[in-house]
């Protein structure tokens, strides 16, 4: 792929904000963190000496690059982007995976199946999504926490990402504004230190 010069211009920027630390990354990328699949230095060494191989552009959010790069024995994708106040904003990262990608550095021209009218694989990863009962859902509405038990919904076995279908969550948006609560939990909570 022949690369922009504002697309060179923009990675310049972004890898110098790297070594500023002025980046964030998303709840994605964090989820993907949790899962063990990527680390803080995996997404760092592939911002620092990835290759672009895709340029996206956004009317509300403008410009982001995707980068590639191999970190150990697999490889990584990650997307940068401009934020507000000069910062980084990493909104994706993860292990590109078929059936999305056909190779690591190139989509597969046919994209993501559906099997049976089913979603089967991550919109993000491209990872292979399992029918799960998930534990404990946490579920956010108007800054209150709700925990809904034993929700039926898919998981993606690349990243963690949860998808549930509209009929899930209309259902739970009725049983909590309707207090259909079984039971209350304490909820531990930690504070993150404000020192760090």
């Amino acid at each position: 792929m022949s690369v922009p010069p504002d697309s060179s211009r923009a990675l310049e920027r972004h890898r110098l904000r790297l070594r500023e630390r002025r980046f964030v990354m998303s709840e994605h990328v964090v989820r993907s963190l949790m899962s063990g699949s990527l680390t803080v230095a995996d997404i760092v060494a592939t911002v620092r000496g990835g290759t672009i191989i895709e340029v996206h552009t956004h009317a509300r959010r403008g410009t982001s690059l995707l980068l590639a790069a191999r970190c150990g024995d697999r490889p990584v994708h990650v997307m940068c982007a401009d934020g507000v106040d000069d910062w980084l904003v990493i909104p994706f990262a993860y292990v590109p995976a078929r059936p999305v990608w056909a190779t690591p550095g190139r989509r597969n021209p046919k994209g993501v199946p559906e099997m049976n009218g089913k979603f089967t694989n991550c919109y993000f990863c491209g990872g292979e999504i399992k029918t799960v009962t998930v534990g404990n859902f946490d579920y956010r509405k108007e800054g209150v926490l709700y925990v809904i038990k034993k929700v039926p919904a898919g998981l993606c076995v690349e990243c963690g990402e949860k998808y549930i279908e509209p009929a899930v969550g209309e259902r739970m948006d009725f049983m909590i504004q309707n207090s259909l609560f079984t039971t209350t939990e304490p909820v531990n909570v930690i504070e993150f230190p404000s020192d760090s």
